[in-house]
């Protein structure tokens, strides 16, 4: 059911690179939402394609245009510095939201003032027709997942907190921040319901194991620093 006019905004940040090929079926299912106070705000990462045009087809989109690529972190922080919402969430724009996710979540996180955000269930799919790409993880045949980092929606006052996403991390910024999040006390509740369609296909960031590999490793190694700090602090 839609919102009712003194439910909390809901900032949807879409960032997105070539991805002409998706992202209008990424957007319609963010119009599609049965929570109905929110804003999408795309932001194309500098696009060789014609990214930026689709979205801007949109009545209601906000598209911010970067110039040059900046990567993933980048294009999520030029979102955020432009939203609204009391609660925020970063939605890839080759995916898809089933249409109850946004309801669900805030609905959690109202009845939950002491948690600062919330994840959900996520199930990946292949395109109809395409072929399952090499990276596809065979657990994923076995049904929906939890608390992948895509499924979080948050409160903006957590991401002030936080702060921005690490803009030197080209993959796994998303677990970056989370595991920020965890180590500045924030506490993070859970729903048992799929939150994402997560598309897997062979442009997938996940595609590179050996970049996604390294890169987990070092959100390990800070977040290990951090404690560290932290108790010697104590």
């Amino acid at each position: 059911m839609p919102a009712p006019a003194e439910a909390p905004l809901v900032s949807v940040v879409m960032p997105a690179f070539d991805e002409e090929a998706y992202i209008a079926e990424a957007i319609e299912s963010v119009f599609a939402q049965t929570y109905s106070a929110l804003e999408l705000i795309v932001v194309d990462d500098g696009s060789a394609d014609r990214t930026a045009a689709v979205a801007a087809r949109f009545p209601g989109v906000q598209v911010v245009r970067r110039r040059s690529r900046g990567g993933p972190a980048a294009a999520r922080n030029a979102g955020l510095e432009v939203a609204h919402g009391a609660y925020w969430t970063i939605f890839d724009a080759d995916d898809v939201m089933p249409r109850d996710r946004l309801a669900l979540q805030v609905g959690f996180l109202e009845a939950h003032p002491s948690l600062g955000m919330v994840l959900g269930l996520t199930e990946a799919f292949v395109t109809a027709g395409d072929a399952t790409p090499p990276h596809w993880n065979p657990a994923w045949d076995e049904g929906p997942f939890p608390a992948g980092a895509s499924t979080t929606l948050a409160r903006r006052r957590v991401f002030d907190l936080v702060g921005p996403y690490d803009e030197r991390m080209k993959v796994s910024g998303d677990v970056d921040w989370l595991a920020r999040a965890k180590d500045a006390g924030v506490v993070a509740g859970r729903v048992d319901e799929v939150c994402l369609h997560r598309r897997i296909h062979s442009g997938s960031v996940s595609a590179n194991h050996d970049a996604v590999n390294v890169a987990l490793l070092q959100v390990l190694r800070r977040s290990l620093q951090r404690r560290r700090a932290q108790s010697a602090a104590e």
